[in-house]
């Protein structure tokens, strides 16, 4: 039977995406921290192993470049070579090329990539690494001895790994000995395999590959440590080199400035700014803490038993039972829909750890000193929120590093820190989730905005605006205060991109800034879309759904009394507020009603009212894309499907706000 690997192929690339997203943040770190030898380690780990599974997929040019970037990693580990400014920029084109060949076909173009990377990393290890003596393997025999530590974890069952395959190719290789018993290591199960063999390291990685995380494999000796002969001879040998070793490493090779080094890197490799240019990219894939999918097994159990129960009280004609276990199943489709809400949930640190290689890069390109903070970033959000939200923050860090924090100096001048800081900030409170990206820059002159919104006709002179509605112009399609056009971004530049796309997820996004001191951009969301609680109304025939977080209040009024509002103004607490007819704005039906029902809408603190024939009353709608019938309809933003199979149309609260009050909320532009 033929097997179907495509599947695991794409697994492998998602899976190798984040390794290479971990090494970004990883390489950031080493930057700051060369002599940290965990990260060292780590970097050389994630080369390996991506190695390690890239050439049973054909990625046969990602084996090549992970095998030569994992023997700079190697020589740094050995001490013949120091982590230099060079050595992180080539290993970020690296991974970044890695990235491009996981998706792109092979062309002339991506092999001359290639085979530019390669002879990069090629003079570097050559002019760089510390020359070294090499000791030669023990003569005649040419075995070596290897000490395999190895440590077995359950993920070696979810992975489906059979190790009966595993020992045989391993014992295949020469004397293999296994300790009789496992010994514990701070609670964890550790054998240690011993392997003399005179096959090179290459094949027993091979072995290996499906165990590479849960193994260490070390080179004991350059020959059989259980020849007593050998050992004698090994010594002897040791001895008459180590001078001569040492000799060698006091006179190393001579090395180039590591200036020079750089600036031929950023020269030859035409993907450096990958970083800097990245997008977040969307996975249909989602990693499910196991405890959420043992709650799924367990509600999947009790509606088994539930629904016996509810079929055998049918057949005896047992109401009080049947009600019984029919108000069983309502309750626990309601724990199914909280317990497929939470399965959706995702980190914000999947998000986080991209966007600390992008403020690097963009920070060295611009000449400034920008570090990235970031708080709460545990906060979970549903995995389509993930998608949408992504991009729009990646903008809003573009604008903060290019427009908002200065030169480094001028911050000098100005009595700040050299190095600015960006601070991204997630916190929960309800069913919300509010995100901070803010700066220490130059923050946002609201004379400014006010004139260029003059200049380009985007309000009328004499306007009278508060400081928030000045703010908000830069939100307006077209609107920049940029003095240049940057080939990064411009405050203002795409800005009305990034609120639309907030408000396709129905969150809010609002300015603070001070002059000299910094911004900071407030977004708003739900941390869940797709189920919400709905108030259900009726107008003309047809029904309607608003958000339950939207309604401020619900009222009764004569049509008459609304027919003679001329102006669609009504009075409620004590102020006149717009309404909108949906019989007459959405169905043309001018007919009056004895009776009009009023709902009272609260958006982002800006009040207006709804008026509907009829309020259905509360409802958990599950919430579905419009398909092309509605697609038109602007006011639209989904629909949910009723017990009787009928449809409820769920109303965009805040396009109803912008247009029923256009004239007030657009400044009579």
């Amino acid at each position: 039977m033929q097997i179907d690997l495509s599947q695991f192929k794409q697994k492998f690339v998602i899976e190798a995406g984040d390794l290479l997203t971990s090494l970004d943040n990883i390489l950031v770190q080493l930057e700051k921290d060369p002599k940290n030898e965990s990260l060292i380690g780590e970097t050389f780990r994630i080369m390996h192993t991506i190695k390690g599974t890239s050439g049973m997929y054909g990625f046969d040019r990602i084996v090549e470049i992970t095998h030569e970037t994992e023997t700079l990693y190697d020589l740094v580990r050995s001490g013949q070579m120091e982590v230099s400014p060079f050595l992180i920029e080539i290993t970020f084109a690296s991974a970044d090329h890695i990235r491009n060949l996981l998706t792109e076909t092979l062309n002339e173009a991506v092999e001359l990539r290639h085979k530019q990377l390669l002879d990069n990393i090629e003079n570097f290890k050559s002019e760089t690494s510390v020359p070294v003596i090499e000791i030669k393997h023990a003569p005649k025999t040419g075995l070596a001895s290897w000490s395999i530590i190895f440590y077995p974890d359950d993920e070696l069952i979810r992975r489906c790994v059979n190790l009966i395959y595993v020992f045989q190719d391993l014992f295949a290789l020469g004397n293999c000995k296994i300790q009789s018993s496992p010994f514990s290591s701070d609670g964890t199960e550790v054998w240690n395999i011993l392997l003399i063999t005179d096959k090179p390291y290459t094949e027993i990685e091979d072995v290996l590959m499906f165990v590479s995380d849960f193994c260490k494999v070390i080179k004991i000796a350059d020959f059989d440590i259980t020849n007593p002969s050998a050992i004698l001879t090994r010594d002897e040998e040791v001895k008459e080199l180590e001078k001569k070793q040492h000799e060698a490493v006091r006179q190393p090779a001579p090395r180039r400035k590591v200036s020079e080094m750089t600036q031929e890197v950023i020269q030859n490799l035409n993907n450096r700014e990958a970083g800097m240019n990245q997008s977040v990219v969307k996975s249909g894939r989602i990693n499910v803490d196991a405890q959420k999918l043992d709650m799924l097994m367990y509600l999947v159990s009790e509606l088994v038993t539930t629904k016996s129960e509810l079929l055998l009280s049918l057949q005896h004609s047992n109401s009080e039972k049947a009600m019984g276990a029919a108000e069983k199943i309502e309750n626990l489709s309601k724990l199914f829909s909280n317990n497929a809400l939470d399965i959706r949930l995702v980190s914000l640190i999947d998000l986080t750890t991209r966007f600390k290689r992008l403020v690097r890069d963009l920070s060295k390109h611009l000449g400034k000193n920008v570090d990235l903070v970031t708080v709460g970033d545990d906060t979970e959000l549903d995995k389509s929120i993930i998608d949408v939200i992504g991009e729009p923050i990646i903008h809003l860090i573009r604008n903060c590093i290019d427009h908002g924090i200065e030169s480094p100096e001028v911050r000098l001048n100005r009595n700040k820190p050299e190095t600015g800081t960006i601070r991204f900030e997630a916190t929960k409170s309800g069913n919300y989730v509010y995100i901070t990206i803010s700066d220490d820059g130059n923050g946002i002159d609201p004379e400014k905005i006010y004139q260029k919104a003059l200049d380009k006709g985007f309000i009328q002179p004499g306007a009278q605006l508060s400081n928030k509605e000045i703010l908000d112009l830069i939100f307006l399609p077209g609107f920049s205060t940029a003095q240049s056009l940057s080939d990064v971004s411009g405050r203002g530049v795409g800005m009305d991109i990034v609120k639309k796309k907030i408000h396709e997820i129905r969150g809010e996004i609002s300015i603070n800034s001070t002059p000299g001191s910094g911004t900071a951009f407030i977004i708003k969301i739900q941390q869940t879309i797709s189920i919400i609680d709905t108030l259900l109304i009726s107008s003309a025939g047809t029904t309607y759904a608003i958000p339950v977080e939207d309604v401020e209040a619900c009222e009764l009024q004569q049509d008459s009394k609304l027919i003679s509002k001329q102006s669609n103004l009504i009075v409620y607490n004590d102020q006149l507020i717009p309404f909108l007819n949906l019989r007459v704005s959405l169905s043309g039906d001018s007919k009056p009603q004895a009776k009009e029902k009023v709902v009272i809408i609260n958006r982002q603190n800006r009040l207006y009212a709804i008026v509907a024939d009829k309020i259905i009353g509360e409802y958990q709608s599950v919430i579905k894309p419009l398909g092309k019938t509605f697609s038109d309809i602007r006011f639209l933003s989904g629909a949910s499907i009723l017990g009787d199979g009928s449809i409820a149309l769920l109303l965009d609260t805040e396009k109803l706000r912008l247009e029923i009050s256009n004239e007030i909320e657009t400044i009579n532009i």
